[in-house]
């Protein structure tokens, strides 16, 4: 006779525990080699403030990746841009950096997705966008605005930026490369482009993150009233709406291959929406606080996730939905960014202990 005891030990393959995740999901019916997540080094490089501010900062608040992948770009307290060589060392002695454009604190740095040797940054204290030359120590352009601006992005064609601030009058401004009639040279000109329909909703509604389509015809905007809005671009007028989170949607990330884009929240849930059918087609929430960071791999393979409160990130299987690794880190992360062309993660963060202390980790596969 069984007893309770020995039909509790009785417990099916692990195989059949998983039952709910799709055969044709997993990576050996997609014949695709699985990360050994294990194997890989996390590598952690920390920054001190040498002369705090009176008030506290962010010390690493940024960062992002040339679109080479062999240089990596942080900023925060400094007033610089750091540039980090990861392939010939990750040691902090062994960066350089772009100095002269701003006076304050920076808030964001973007790196051109054509040229690996262009980038520009932005500081919502001295209200400055300077564009830089990586080629060069000093500032290549610095553009005063009326207001602060609170991030920027690159249209995929590196050719147009969009500025989400106040400018102007306008919450969302257009930038374009030209050429100088002068010189022939290259410069940024702040274009008169027409008011965005978001501005219907502000001050009630703001944004908490945006991004391009990988077309480069539209824009898509994660809002405070937790609503996904797709924009399109030039005529900055909303196409698409769909009431995303309960709560704010303050994360967001397009698909680098396919018509999906990922969105976290404030109730902890990333959503994966299908932009043909515009419908939910999967949700995933191995969190209990807010989603404030995802990005994709570059090969839509992982989205790495960042929630509330918690020292780490998480790694999520885009197909199957699954946990595949967590990152430990020493403090709650500012940033993130994967390499446009490895599995290599970096991300920033200030350590938890120390308020003068950032740091730079580098997740990097085995060599």
């Amino acid at each position: 006779m069984t007893t309770n005891n020995d039909s509790r030990a009785e417990s099916p393959p692990i195989d059949e525990e998983i039952e709910s995740i799709p055969w044709h999901t997993t990576f050996a019916a997609r014949q695709l080699p699985q990360p050994r997540w294990s194997d890989y080094k996390n590598n952690i490089q920390r920054i001190v403030q040498t002369n705090p501010h009176g008030k506290q900062r962010k010390t690493v608040q940024w960062l992002d990746w040339s679109c080479d992948g062999k240089r990596l770009a942080s900023c925060g307290y400094e007033k610089v841009v750091r540039i980090w060589s990861p392939e010939k060392s990750t040691d902090l002695r062994s960066t350089a950096s772009l100095s002269g454009g701003h006076t304050e604190h920076i808030d964001q740095v973007a790196w051109s997705p054509v040229h690996k040797d262009l980038l520009c940054s932005i500081s919502s204290e001295d209200r400055r966008v300077c564009f830089w030359d990586a080629r060069q120590s000093k500032v290549a352009q610095n553009i005063r605005l009326d207001g602060p601006p609170w991030q920027i992005s690159y249209a995929p064609d590196g050719k147009t930026l969009i500025l989400y601030g106040n400018h102007n009058g306008r919450l969302i401004s257009v930038f374009q490369q030209e050429k100088r009639p002068e010189d022939g040279k290259d410069t940024w000109v702040n274009l008169d482009a027409p008011k965005s329909s978001l501005e219907k909703h502000a001050p009630s509604m703001s944004v908490m993150d945006f991004c391009w389509l990988n077309s480069g015809k539209a824009l898509a905007f994660g809002c405070t009233d937790g609503s996904l809005r797709i924009v399109g671009y030039p005529s900055l007028q909303e196409i698409h709406m769909e009431n995303s989170h309960n709560g704010q949607c303050n994360t967001l990330d397009v698909h680098p291959r396919r018509h999906f884009i990922a969105t976290g929240g404030n109730d902890a849930i990333m959503y994966i929406w299908d932009m043909e059918e515009w419908m939910c087609v999967r949700t995933c929430s191995p969190y209990d606080e807010t989603v404030n960071w995802l990005r994709f791999s570059h090969d839509g393979e992982w989205v790495a996730t960042v929630v509330a409160k918690q020292k780490e990130v998480t790694l999520i299987n885009f197909e199957m939905g699954e946990v595949g690794h967590r990152i430990k880190t020493v403090g709650e992360v500012n940033c993130l960014a994967w390499h446009p062309s490895r599995l290599l993660l970096a991300s920033c963060g200030d350590e938890d202990d120390k308020a003068n202390v950032g740091w730079v980790s580098f997740f990097n596969p085995p060599s």
